[in-house]
């Protein structure tokens, strides 16, 4: 994939009364002279590639092949973009050579367009284009993104038409620096394109456009100082933000669909800049949104403090993540497991170690990268004897890695595979009458901490729903102590972003309360055979047999009920984290439903796909 998606030029044209005319180009010069070659030169290789970063130029045949739009004579730019009105309203799209124009046509004095209550007089202008001419090799998402952008431009554009003639003032001031130039002798010409910038409000605007999709891919201009208009070039934006890598545009759309309850959003700006960012008209829900949330909260805790709905929620993120201001991840908490990411750099003295340096000052990039060379968990870095504040620095280098996308999270899938008959026999005579099966021996196995050396509390279902499954927990459950780490977790993101409501404290539901209504994971029936009717309808018959023939002094019947309802959940397709939501269950309960059917049961840990901006290679 093409890295470089900036356009080549912008083009305005138009078609009235007098014909079409090419108005304004930006930029309107390139160096293409044509110097002869020396004889003794010898000739390239036209299969060479040259290194990105090398500091190797373009040869003037590849400049020129690249600008060649350039040559194009104003007339012949103007017959080519100043098309029929049948075609106006429509997408535009030319490819000539290696470079491709896209734009969208605008008509005007159009009676299904034209406002009935405007008293203007009846402009000359027949139509318009704004075209940007792209790299005839881009993605086909990528020109419609351009696409959008001309419709965009031009609807504002005809809008101050109908309001206050803006393009026929515009127009006047672009012909006469044409024809002040063409009155000048040959020999003392200069560019009209110049003399317009310095005249023509409209011509600086979009030049101001083309130099901020050039520079970041974002765009806000004000259009005759009336109309905002807004764009994004994700391409741009997220190739910034994913360490100089080509993210799949598709991939991005995909995962803002799925976008989950307890899930939670990172910012990737500090949040005051963006509120103070916000137009004056900005959704109060968004704004709303970004005084309460935090990276310890899942989607559904902040809907709840910020009186919204879950789609509501979900569509806000979705334009803060598509506009590059935040990423996707799961709250976090002690069992969440982070590893180096495959795209991570290894470069020194690069900006990133230097905006590390002053973020933290003392510490180094690589020190703290290196406390994830395998994977480990938030658990394993918290000693007790560490100082609560170093334990706070530590969340807030976690947080600092992770907006930069140097680590990813790993998480645990469990596959339903049976062994032989004769391998289960023979684990059940190893066991013979022993029942204490405990799970910190196979803690690791997991890629989490067992329930007794959790510190961090973790989120647990608090989506309202009409069935309510009931929570069995002991005793002990209602009285264990959450460890003080929960609270430097707390104030670590608290630094980072708006202060918050009381209620983030009791937004992240420690792993041993009793988790709250969420969503019904299968219906059971109230008969005694429930259990075989969910085997039956989940397993196949040789894998019910294998099920069974488990012995049943290791288990209670309510286990093997609830194994039975995870079922579906056990085919390597769903996390951890997804199945404590769909099923309503403590991350205890579920790693002792997994111990206790390990002889049938494996897992393994890898990062959640759906999430991923990164085009894999």
């Amino acid at each position: 994939m093409e890295t470089d998606v900036s356009p080549l030029c912008i083009i305005l044209v138009k078609n009235g009364s007098r014909g079409d005319r090419l108005l304004f180009r930006y930029p309107s010069t390139v160096d293409n002279k044509h110097e002869s070659k020396d004889k003794n030169e010898r000739p390239g290789n036209p299969y060479s590639q040259t290194a990105e970063g090398s500091g190797v130029q373009p040869t003037r045949n590849e400049k020129y092949r690249t600008n060649s739009m350039i040559d194009f004579s104003d007339k012949v730019m103007s017959n080519l973009f100043a098309v029929k009105s049948e075609l106006c309203d429509n997408k535009f799209e030319l490819k000539v050579n290696d470079v491709r124009f896209v734009g969208h046509p605008v008509r005007l004095n159009n009676p299904c367009t034209a406002p009935s209550h405007t008293k203007k007089k009846t402009s000359t202008i027949v139509l318009f284009n704004i075209v940007f001419a792209l790299k005839a090799h881009l993605n086909h998402d990528i020109v419609s993104c351009y696409h959008d952008l001309s419709m965009r431009l031009g609807l504002a554009l005809r809008h101050e038409e109908y309001r206050c003639n803006f393009l026929s003032t515009q127009a006047k001031i672009m012909l006469q620096a044409h024809d002040e130039v063409g009155q000048l002798p040959e020999d003392q010409q200069v560019s009209p394109f110049s003399l317009i910038l310095e005249r023509s409000q409209f011509a600086r605007t979009l030049k101001n456009t083309y130099d901020h999709l050039c520079a970041t891919g974002i765009v806000h201009v004000r259009l005759n100082k009336w109309i905002n208009v807004s764009f994004c070039l994700p391409h741009k934006v997220h190739h910034s933000l994913v360490m100089e890598r080509s993210i799949d545009y598709e991939v991005l759309l995909r995962g803002l669909q799925k976008l989950k309850p307890y899930h939670t959003m990172l910012l990737l700006v500090d949040c005051s800049d963006l509120l103070r960012s916000l137009s004056a008209d900005a959704s109060p829900a968004l704004r709303r949104i970004l005084h309460v949330q935090s990276p310890l909260k899942p989607f559904y805790t902040l809907a709840a403090d910020a009186d919204l709905t879950l789609p509501q929620v979900f569509m806000l993120v979705g334009h803060l993540v598509y506009w590059g201001k935040a990423t996707i991840i799961y709250p976090v908490c002690s069992t969440n497991v982070y590893v180096l990411s495959p795209h991570c750099s290894s470069g020194v003295n690069t900006a990133i170690e230097e905006a590390f340096s002053e973020a933290f000052p003392g510490c180094r990039l690589h020190n703290a990268l290196q406390e994830y060379s395998m994977p480990s968990s938030l658990s394993d870095k918290f000693h007790p004897m560490n100082d609560p504040q170093q334990q706070q620095q530590q969340v807030q280098q976690l947080l600092f890695l992770l907006k930069l996308r140097l680590l990813q999270q790993l998480h645990t899938y469990v596959f339903l595979a049976p062994p032989p008959n004769s391998a289960i026999s023979t684990y059940n005579s190893r066991l013979g009458g022993r029942t204490d099966l405990g799970l910190s021996s196979h803690s690791g196995t997991h890629g989490t901490s067992s329930p007794g050396s959790t510190a961090i509390p973790t989120p647990t279902v608090q989506e309202a729903s009409t069935q309510q499954i009931p929570a069995t927990s002991s005793a002990a459950d209602s009285t264990q102590s959450i460890d003080p780490t929960h609270e430097a977790l707390h104030n670590a993101v608290a630094q980072l972003s708006q202060p918050a409501s009381e209620s983030d404290l009791g937004s992240v539901c420690s792993d041993e309360r009793s988790p709250s209504p969420g969503l019904g994971l299968l219906p059971t029936a109230a008969t005694e055979d429930s259990t075989s009717r969910l085997l039956d309808t989940y397993l196949t018959p040789a894998e019910k047999e294998q099920v069974l023939r488990l012995d049943p002094i290791h288990h209670t019947p309510d286990d093997l009920k609830l194994f039975a309802e995870l079922c579906p959940y056990f085919r390597g397709e769903h996390h951890l984290e997804e199945m404590m939501y769909q099923a309503n269950l403590r991350r205890s309960q579920l790693l002792q439903i997994i111990d206790k059917f390990r002889q049938i049961l494996i897992t393994c840990q890898h990062p959640d796909d759906s999430l991923s901006l990164i085009r894999s290679k």
